[in-house]
């Protein structure tokens, strides 16, 4: 398998989120209490911009991605922060287009962004039309959905199948639960073994022969997580190590 994307940040990757041929990624540095965003162009394995810091605040967050915009949401600093704000960044570079304070997003739809704000209780929703003056990027066929990753808790009737799988194909045993796909003619896997008193995340990749195309060891935890891996634009994506993000072509 060719590798495609391995980026390592400054933080951890807190949040991921995905859009066309674009991924978005929120960092954190809980020691210096500061978040930044970078974005990645998923077919070419580029980093689009890195370390862009929107404001000088802890509490800003993802969205999503939509179009060639992404959005961030400002959110108080409370114990329940709630959202208070939206930022608009152009995918491209980074750059942000426009701040919408004491508004909420709702929807984004045909290039008309709508947010609301609540005003005695009832929201009142207001629309804005943004002006796309990036230059045109032909994009994969978005209209292919891709299968999604299943996720199989150890109490599954389908853990045991993966689980004889794993141990005849590297002679370990399986714990907890795994991440499953078949895409590409290749079976993905994201499993867990116990091991000097943590769990070990592994991610495996094989063909239908059975061939190991990787076997990454991404994750040392004391439990077992969901969505450890995700599969955009024909790449394999996931985070190693709480700050490396890596991509394989399929």
């Amino acid at each position: 398998m060719k590798q495609k994307i391995n980026h390592t940040f400054s933080g951890k990757i807190w949040n991921t989120t995905f859009g066309g041929d674009f991924a978005a990624l929120e960092i954190r540095d809980e020691l210096s209490r500061q978040v930044s965003f970078s974005a990645i162009n998923l077919l070419t394995g580029n980093v689009l911009w890195e370390n862009i810091r929107p404001e000088k605040s802890w509490w800003l967050g993802l969205v999503g991605i939509f179009d060639t915009y992404l959005i961030l949401h400002k959110y108080s600093s409370q114990q329940k922060p709630e959202p208070e704000g939206v930022l608009i960044l152009d995918i491209y570079t980074g750059e942000v287009i426009q701040r919408l304070d004491n508004w909420v997003f709702f929807d984004f739809k045909d290039n008309i962004l709508v947010v609301y704000q609540v005003e005695n209780n009832f929201p009142v929703y207001k629309t804005i039309e943004l002006s796309n003056n990036s230059v045109f990027v032909a994009q994969s066929d978005h209209n292919f959905v891709a299968p999604s990753v299943i996720h199989y808790p150890e109490d599954s009737p389908h853990f045991p199948t993966i689980f004889k799988f794993l141990y005849r194909l590297l002679g370990i045993e399986a714990q907890k639960a795994v991440d499953y796909l078949e895409i590409s003619n290749k079976i993905i896997i994201s499993y867990y073994i116990y091991r000097e008193k943590s769990f070990q995340n592994y991610l495996l990749v094989t063909n239908r022969d059975r061939e190991i195309l990787l076997n990454d060891l991404i994750a040392e935890t004391e439990g077992v997580g969901i969505d450890t891996f995700t599969v955009k634009s024909d790449t394999l994506l996931y985070v190693k190590n709480e700050t490396q993000f890596i991509g394989y072509e399929l």
